[in-house]
């Protein structure tokens, strides 16, 4: 192994981002710095992986999700929904913080991105929280803890991308996403309840609703429901592919937009598609140079040689899944979610190869961990986005969140020590694709 490339690979990029360069060009100035220094390679390979990086059918699908957020959150869909989780469970104590938690979880299985949910959902319930009363540190960290369920529940842009280059169906992680986000939420919600019981946070409603009041939010606030329906049963019922469910999933949201709801005009598309190009375009440039920086480490056998290291200290699975979840989450503290799945995917395969986890269960657990450094200072990007929203330190964010973080954590442990808590779902529903 050249130690000298791997040292100007590694030191490279550290050095790099510790002064504050963005993290794509980090990891294309640090590969093309090792190669041009220590490595008889051609710098034509730089652009060829490049290429190689975005040059998959599955990935079609992240601008196209992209969109589908974008329509729904500037469409104010989310309004409508929360007008039936008024009128259904209004008089329950801390109903807006459940409320909160289940749109979200809703929403994630449209937009597929935590920083946008975080965004759309914290304009929408930090505001609303804080005036009726509930503590403004609780209300920016559940906002923030609740959209991350948007990177875990399908669609799922981190599934999409270790699927398309981890050799994994992306349907099968759609579905295997579905029990830790629901167990995520459920969690979520359980919290909000003993802390409204706990600060007798209000209830949104003193009475209950009449026949006429539910039939009429039902009759507009179910629509949103359908989108992630659809999503799933089309993938699960063969009828499409991950990308054309995208497809039928901004369709589906155009009828809402400018056919029921009638929020949105024609003139307003230009500008969504412009902001939606320049979201989709972050993660696709990082997962570009992501894969050129992974393949320097496959060329240099980096995955093998941390196998076989991992291998003679241990060949336990669970104390190898242990490491796996260690390492996302300490990543996840200083990278974001893209490209830390392609340049450790090597690594990840292998462990999983020698540790005989299945491919599926990998794959779950490796997505759910990398969406907790979402919240994790000092990258925590959907924390900072909810404190910015709601005009709080990050540093006062920090209690509140721990127990929430603890939850989520304990989710990702299960997940990890209990694999038929992953598979069972995946195996009932799409067998096919689990071998």
């Amino acid at each position: 192994m050249d130690y000298t490339f791997l040292i100007w690979l590694f030191g490279a990029f550290l050095v790099l981002i510790v002064a504050g360069v963005p993290l794509g060009f980090s990891l294309f100035l640090s590969s093309w710095l090792a190669m041009a220094v220590t490595a008889e390679l051609a710098p034509e390979l730089i652009i060829q992986q490049t290429l190689k990086g975005i040059d998959s059918f599955p990935l079609l699908a992240i601008p196209v999700f992209f969109l589908a957020g974008e329509l729904m959150n500037r469409g104010k869909v989310s309004e409508h929904l929360i007008r039936l989780c008024l009128v259904l469970v209004g008089t329950v104590r801390g109903a807006l913080a459940h409320f909160a938690v289940l749109v979200s979880m809703v929403f994630a299985g449209t937009t597929g991105s935590s920083a946008a949910e975080s965004a759309a959902m914290g304009s929408v319930f930090i505001p609303n929280l804080i005036q009726r009363g509930y503590d403004r540190a609780f209300s920016v960290v559940l906002i923030a803890c609740a959209s991350v369920i948007g990177i875990i529940i399908p669609p799922s842009v981190f599934m999409i991308i270790y699927g398309s280059f981890g050799n994994v169906s992306v349907t099968a992680l759609f579905v295997a996403g579905i029990v830790p986000g629901v167990l995520i939420g459920g969690g979520l919600m359980a919290i909000a309840a003993w802390q409204a019981r706990r600060h007798g946070y209000p209830r949104e409603r003193e009475t209950r609703a009449s026949l006429a009041e539910v039939a009429g939010a039902f009759r507009r606030g179910i629509w949103p429901v359908g989108a992630p329906l659809l999503l799933i049963g089309g993938m699960v019922g063969g009828y499409f592919t991950p990308t054309e469910a995208s497809l039928v999933t901004v369709a589906y949201t155009l009828g809402l937009v400018f056919l029921l709801y009638r929020s949105l005009r024609v003139k307003d598309l230009p500008d969504m598609l412009r902001r939606t190009a320049a979201q989709a375009s972050i993660p696709l440039f990082c997962l570009a140079n992501a894969n050129v920086y992974g393949y320097l480490l496959g060329l240099y056998k980096v995955p093998d040689t941390v196998g076989e290291a991992i291998l003679g200290l241990t060949a336990n699975p669970h104390l190898i899944m242990l490491m796996v979840i260690g390492l996302f989450l300490v990543i996840g503290t200083f990278m974001d979610g893209v490209p830390a799945i392609i340049i450790l995917l090597p690594i990840t395969r292998r462990l999983a190869e020698v540790a005989d986890i299945h491919p599926l269960h990998m794959g779950t657990v490796v997505c759910v961990t990398i969406a907790l450094g979402l919240l994790t200072p000092p990258y925590g990007l959907c924390t900072l986005i909810s404190c910015s929203i709601g005009k709080v330190d990050m540093k006062d964010a920090l209690r509140p969140m721990l127990p929430m973080f603890t939850l989520m954590l304990g989710v990702v442990l299960l997940l990890g020590f209990l694999p038929d808590l992953v598979l069972f779902l995946p195996r009932l529903l799409v067998p096919d694709l689990v071998p």
